[in-house]
């Protein structure tokens, strides 16, 4: 018996949908009179049209509620939420020298503390050696 909990379908749907965009691009790039072809005058042609633009707003409004839940790792990092209002003894890494220079780990910004985990979670108590050597670096 499998006891490992379900896996979120993220990974598997992108997949598909990876699958999917091959054949649109396929598709595509086909003479669209040779698409239309497949339907038959007579035989629902005339939806096929509405049918794919709605269906592609429905996927587009899936992908952006999907896509949102994840943070954008080639956006420059602003602050984490809620570490401006961090004092040294909750984040002793506010007194690390190293932070007047950019990280290149984690791309916070100077004076900015570090992230963890894609920029979910302030690092507090250090920051990334690539940090301290780009400060070192500067000297």
């Amino acid at each position: 018996m499998n006891t490992t909990p379900t896996a979120r379908c993220e990974a598997p749907a992108i997949t598909a949908m990876v699958t999917a965009a091959a054949h649109l691009e396929e598709a595509l790039a086909a003479d669209p009179h040779d698409t239309a072809a497949f339907y038959t005058a007579g035989h629902g042609q005339h939806l096929v049209p509405g049918w794919i633009r709605g269906n592609a707003d429905r996927i587009r409004e899936l992908l952006d509620q999907l896509v949102a839940q994840y943070p954008d790792e080639r956006a420059p990092q602003d602050d984490a939420a809620g570490a401006q209002d961090l004092t040294p003894d909750q984040a002793p890494a506010l007194t690390n020298p190293a932070l007047a220079v950019a990280c290149p780990a984690c791309d916070a910004k100077p004076r900015a503390l570090c992230t963890s985990h894609s920029g979910t979670r302030t690092r507090r108590h250090d920051v990334h050696r690539a940090r301290t050597a780009a400060l070192t670096a500067t000297g």
